[in-house]
């Protein structure tokens, strides 16, 4: 009988909460004359805004970083980011409030942190904002959604919310900090207008090309329809300046810039503003033939630089180069400042490409979102098989099923329109019937969930089993968290909020979408499921990825409707780029953990689960599997209740090796099939 534990698609890749409070802006505690500190506070003082939304404005444009005085992409300067061109003129209005020469307003950071919030307070007085409720933070969302001066309150709603998930995450700066604290915003006129790119009812026509990105249209003038040439190139950029006040200034008639994807830094949130067949204003002469990507930030300060901006570009790159047919390297991935006729320096000395173009070699496809071993077995024989999505025009999905020694030689299509550009594909068991199913995730706006049944010898046509799930860039798994045998769809918002929502599965259907967690697996981590207490329940796992020191595995155990307190079970496993899986090895029905390095060495480590945390000592059980390029992942390929470790190999060979487990280590790589899962296609 097969176990009813679960491994879920581990991958890459937004919610207000809590209830006002703050305090009066003189109530800050005292801070060192001369510091930049001293700066904000008697900036609040004096024009009556609080101190920590004045620094969390600054530190949204900014970083709380002047940049010598030298402007932005907007021609915006300083901490504050006033701003001087033809449609926004917030560094002309501050001199007139402040009586400070534009210039110093420009190049002296006290003076420009006055008069950013002598431009807060000026729109608070205009929003009517009494003595009393300029107290509040919760009342001051109009205003910073005015201070953006976004082309329209969409894009306004876009650069308020991210000040308000700065409240409430908190600052931790050296310079300056601000304590998290649980603010609601009284969103005011904005409470209509849904941030943009986002929401349950924007049209089909506002719809990415990307699946994991929101639609945003530039203005018009500031590209140009259709191209002359072929794509060849992904022109990486960055933005000098804030994510939301590049997408704003995209939209000005007044820029004669843009680029078809913005990528944010906190958390690798994706907006499409050019449609990819467009030609983009971004890189001169280049412009025909390239597709610009703008990251979040400034190129002298590598700060801006997150792991969750890598990953996430990196996803989207992975799938522009599958997309049109580019190799994954420096020849088809390159710098602005190494395309013709151009005289910028960006991305800069910081910006890490060696760590860029091992993230876009990573992973396995569906919008580049790391998927790694759902369960695979569609006939219901108790082996797993291997299953192939095109995406692309064809959108067929291809199956080969297992004879317990290899996967069956003729690759047979079971699905011929499923999967789209972009999706999340994975597969489960979700009527319980015993047969694995394939689902897809939309993501984008409209945040549909279909399913296709296996009848064990092919996949029924794409059904909606729910319409508003793991939206926008949020990280969708499958997997029986209940333990009542059918698997469920699980989304990991992996954003500042870091809330994890369940639907669970009537059969037929998905349920209502219900939060289980509200703080889980954060931008930068690797989010997983599996039973790992073998008690029927699939549990959510983080893998926090980091260096040496801070690679630490996180589990939350499921109660059936809701997942427990968080608790660290291993503390060195998965380091930096590493490729981690979840699934039984050793047969005893508690999931364990698997790592791959996918370098020269090719090592794979695993960690047992004791039922309480995963054994202290990592082992290496295989000292050669999966080079850099392939794709790993944990399937019972022979039916004998261990997993088993695959590797897709992609490439020119297209090859498909397995390593059986003895319940203590994996044997040598056996090839199981010499033509599946080919370059640009989802594999599972």
């Amino acid at each position: 009988m097969r176990l009813t534990r679960r491994r879920c698609a581990l991958v890459l890749v937004a919610v207000l909460a809590g209830q006002v409070a703050t305090a009066p802006a003189d109530a800050a505690p005292p801070v060192p004359p001369g510091t930049l500190a001293a700066d904000f506070a008697r900036a609040a003082t004096e024009f009556d805004v609080p101190r920590d939304l004045l620094v969390a404005v600054g530190y949204g444009e900014s970083r709380l970083d002047g940049h010598s005085g030298l402007p932005s992409q907007a021609n915006g300067f300083g901490v504050m980011h006033l701003v001087s061109n033809p449609t926004q003129h917030s560094l002309e209005r501050a001199a007139t409030l402040t009586g400070e020469p534009v210039d110093r307003l420009r190049s002296v950071t006290s003076v420009n942190i006055r008069g950013g919030a002598a431009v807060l307070r000026d729109l608070a007085d205009r929003e009517g904002l009494t003595a009393a409720a300029r107290d509040r933070l919760s009342a001051w969302y109009p205003v910073v959604a005015g201070y953006s001066a976004a082309a329209d309150g969409s894009t306004a709603r876009l650069y308020a919310d991210h000040v308000y998930d700065l409240l409430r995450t908190g600052i931790a700066t050296a310079a300056v900090r601000v304590a998290a604290q649980p603010v609601r915003p009284d969103l005011g006129r904005y409470a209509s207008i849904s941030p943009a790119g986002v929401g349950p009812h924007a049209a089909a026509a506002a719809l990415p090309e990307y699946g994991p990105a929101r639609w945003i249209s530039a203005y018009g003038g500031n590209y140009q329809a259709g191209r002359s040439s072929r794509i060849t190139t992904v022109v990486v950029h960055v933005t000098q300046g804030s994510y939301a006040g590049t997408v704003s200034w995209f939209q000005n008639p007044s820029a004669g810039v843009s680029a078809h994807y913005v990528v944010k830094s906190s958390n690798g949130e994706i907006t499409q503003m050019v449609r990819e067949g467009d030609t983009a204003y971004h890189a001169r002469s280049a412009n025909p033939y390239a597709v610009g990507i703008e990251h979040e930030g400034f190129v002298d300060n590598p700060a801006w630089f997150t792991d969750a901006m890598y990953r996430s570009s990196a996803a989207l790159t992975r799938y522009l180069c599958d997309k049109y047919g580019l190799p994954k390297t420096r020849a088809a991935i390159r710098g602005h400042n190494e395309m013709p006729g151009n005289d910028h320096t960006d991305p800069g000395p910081n910006w890490n490409w060696n760590y860029y173009i091992s993230l876009v070699n990573a992973g396995g496809g569906s919008g580049g979102r790391y998927l790694a071993g759902s369960p695979t077995d569609f006939t219901g024989d108790g082996r797993d098989d291997v299953v192939s999505f095109t995406q692309g025009s064809l959108n067929d999905v291809y199956v080969a099923t297992s004879t317990g020694t290899a996967f069956a030689g003729t690759s047979v299509k079971w699905n011929d329109f499923f999967g789209l550009n972009g999706e999340t594909l994975l597969s489960g068991d979700v009527n319980g019937d015993g047969r694995d199913d394939v689902v897809a995730f939309t993501h984008g706006t409209l945040a549909d969930v279909y399913v296709a049944l296996s009848t064990g010898t092919s996949f029924g046509g794409g059904l909606k089993w729910h319409d508003w799930f793991a939206p926008g860039a949020e990280v969708g798994a499958v997997g029986d968290v209940n333990g009542d045998g059918r698997d469920d769809i699980i989304a990991f918002t992996h954003d500042t909020n870091a809330d994890v929502y369940v639907a669970l599965s009537t059969g037929t259907g998905f349920g209502p979408g219900l939060k289980w967690h509200e703080y889980f697996s954060i931008p930068g981590e690797f989010p997983a499921l599996g039973d790992v207490n073998g008690d029927g329940r699939d549990d959510i796992i983080t893998f926090t990825q980091g260096p040496l020191t801070a690679s630490d595995v996180i589990v939350s155990l499921s109660a059936g409707s809701g997942f427990g307190a968080p608790q660290t079970w291993h503390d060195l496993f998965a380091v930096g780029t590493e490729q981690p899986r979840v699934g039984d090895i050793n047969g005893d029905g508690r999931d364990d953990i698997v790592t791959f390095t996918c370098n020269a060495d090719a090592d794979v480590y695993a960690a047992t689960s004791t039922g309480t945390g995963f054994a202290g000592t990592t082992v290496k059980w295989n000292d050669y599997f999966c080079l850099a390029g392939e794709f790993p992942y944990l399937a019972d390929a022979n039916g004998d209740g261990r997993d088993d470790i695959v590797v897709f190999t992609k490439g020119s060979t297209n090859d498909i090796h397995v390593s059986l487990s003895t319940g203590t280590g994996f044997l040598g790589a056996t090839k199981w099939h010499d033509f599946f899962g080919l370059n640009g296609e989802t594999t599972l």
